[in-house]
């Protein structure tokens, strides 16, 4: 089994959160934004990936920056 080493400190994780959900509904599941199909399929896919990050209190990014909020990972 892979363990993945949290890398996200709790105030990324709401913020991560609150982009996301933000994301699916302003986008794909209402019409606040005129968008097309493609525009729904990319903001879908953009607040699944950050509610999954936060989810998961890993960023993919900040592995391969070094950046790390977590309280208790800090270096």
């Amino acid at each position: 089994m892979i363990k993945i080493e949290k890398n996200m400190g709790t105030a990324d994780r709401t913020i991560r959160l609150i982009a996301g959900s933000t994301l699916l509904l302003a986008g794909p599941l209402t019409d606040v934004i005129q968008t097309d199909m493609m525009s729904n399929v990319i903001l879908g896919c953009l607040g699944v990936l950050a509610i999954s990050s936060a989810a998961l209190s890993y960023c993919v990014l900040y592995e391969f920056t070094g950046f790390n909020t977590h309280p208790d990972n800090k270096q």
